[in-house]
């Protein structure tokens, strides 16, 4: 029962990644480039063959949790809006604007958090002009540049949220923190032909050797491990606060049932004797058994007056 119940971490890597990159007008919402293609290389393999990370920012972190995710530049499904939809969408763009880009991610734990997304809302300031992306969605070009699409290094917690990698830098006697927040910038490319797609082309990537030239999105991820066992899962699903929540009304409402309303157990459970009282119920049922209806009341109503007289009920249940 112990071994079940000991929140002992195990690592808790990435399973399954993809990628999704949608623009939203007001005219509705549209998914540009989407790849499930992507493979997740644990860092103690990838040391052995470049060094990312020169620097040396994620010694902090355990290496069995720092994966590289590396994903095709090509996308995984064909362009496939039909016209009539495009040429209405166009015509929203003008009006407002965002280009969204999301990671989904699967683990194994927390149980009902398995899935883990991350969605990053390019800021304006970084979208590329309207009209660049008009000709590209009419045909007149074949591509626009996005800054800013998304951090390449952040971490997944035990809950299942995703944050900025923590940097510590020592300077003298102060330890500083600082999150690091590198962007991808990357260019958006569609394909056009008898098969039309898109293609997502990272500018700016550290190492494209690591990712086996790979040009795709690729990010450096740090899932933290998680707690196993029964206590470990409730922990991870619902976080410390949920489960001392649960813990302390559980019970608290357990003991006040218990407890609530002592005083008015007393004639029940803590008589000395309830032996005449007893013989006074068992002359009930015989006088009811045998049709004596007048008797039956007289002995209720003395019964009922004996239990509302604690002189009375602690005469009848004396010890003799």
């Amino acid at each position: 029962m112990y071994s079940s119940g000991n929140p002992t971490n195990i690592a808790n890597l990435i399973k399954d990644a993809s990628v999704q990159l949608d623009i939203k007008t007001a005219g509705g919402r549209l998914t540009l480039f989407q790849t499930t293609l992507c493979e997740t290389i644990p860092w103690d393999k990838l040391s052995r063959v470049v060094n990312i990370d020169p620097k040396g920012y994620l010694d902090i972190y355990d290496q069995n949790d720092i994966q590289l995710i590396c994903c095709q530049p090509d996308a995984s499904t064909l362009w496939l809006v039909p016209d009539v939809v495009l040429n209405r969408f166009i015509q929203s763009i003008n009006q407002s604007m965002d280009i969204i880009f999301t990671w989904v991610l699967t683990r194994d734990r927390p149980k009902g958090k398995e899935l883990v997304k991350y969605e990053n809302t390019i800021e304006h300031s970084y979208l590329p002009d309207a009209s660049k992306v008009e000709e590209v969605l009419n045909g007149s070009t074949d591509g626009f540049r996005i800054n800013n699409t998304h951090s390449r290094y952040f971490r997944v917690t035990g809950s299942g949220d995703v944050r900025p990698f923590e940097i510590i830098i020592r300077h003298k006697f102060e330890i500083l923190y600082y999150f690091w927040k590198e962007k991808v910038c990357a260019d958006l490319v569609i394909h056009r032909g008898i098969h039309e797609w898109w293609s997502f082309h990272d500018i700016n990537s550290l190492d494209i050797n690591g990712c086996e030239g790979l040009t795709g999105p690729m990010a450096i991820v740090v899932s933290e491990e998680t707690p196993q066992g029964l206590i470990g899962e409730t922990l991870s699903k619902f976080s410390i606060w949920g489960l001392y929540i649960t813990f302390v009304f559980a019970v608290g409402r357990f003991i006040r049932l218990q407890c609530s309303d002592l005083r008015m157990r007393i004639p029940y459970e803590n008589l000395p004797s309830c032996d005449r009282l007893i013989a006074i119920c068992e002359d009930i049922y015989a006088a009811r058994a045998e049709g004596e209806l007048g008797v039956e009341e007289v002995l209720y109503w003395t019964l009922i007056k004996i239990y509302r007289s604690p002189h009375m009920l602690l005469e009848y249940t004396k010890l003799d």
